[in-house]
């Protein structure tokens, strides 16, 4: 689907603020609601939208310790990364897991409410699996940039988002 400036900054707006009403995109974009809801319509339609949802402050509902953990799977078999990324799609401590080049093979961004829930995590559940060879943890100290979006500006030809994104 090819994208113009209208749709961008429909994405933007969304990103933004994502429970905006149609009627409140539609003044931010220039439009009438109906045109912007079809907009919207088309655009999660197709998938460029894949959802909307609330950003929780992790903190204020007791989640104050991050941790990145990388993972090598061993032995390295197609059943044993099958088995782990199976794995990690039911575990709710497991924010986001990417699949990374390098001496590991996966990157786990991991929030629970404590040391102790993050030491019972890796030792009874991340190990449990019986396909981790290996393990490292970083503990997160302090976020320095928290980005929920993606960035648009390549979308546009020279020009720049309508819509101003506060992330």
């Amino acid at each position: 689907m090819k994208l113009d400036e209208i749709d961008t900054n429909i994405l933007a707006a969304l990103q933004a603020d994502a429970g905006l009403s149609v009627a409140e995109v539609a003044e931010k974009v220039g439009l009438t609601a109906s045109p912007c809801w079809r907009r919207i319509r088309n655009l999660e339609d197709t998938g460029i939208i894949r959802k909307r949802m609330a950003v929780l402050d992790h903190q204020k509902i007791g989640l104050n310790f991050e941790a990145l953990v990388m993972v090598k799977i061993m032995p390295p078999s197609r059943e044993n990364h099958q088995k782990f990324m199976d794995w990690v799609q039911d575990v709710p401590e497991v924010v986001t897991t990417v699949t990374i080049t390098g001496g590991f093979d996966y990157v786990m961004h991991v929030m629970t409410p404590d040391m102790t829930a993050y030491n019972n995590f890796i030792g009874n559940r991340l190990l449990a699996t019986g396909v981790v060879g290996e393990n490292s943890s970083h503990v997160i100290l302090k976020r320095v940039k928290d980005n929920n979006g993606v960035p648009l500006d390549h979308l546009l030809k020279g020009g720049r988002l309508h819509v101003e994104a506060d992330f």
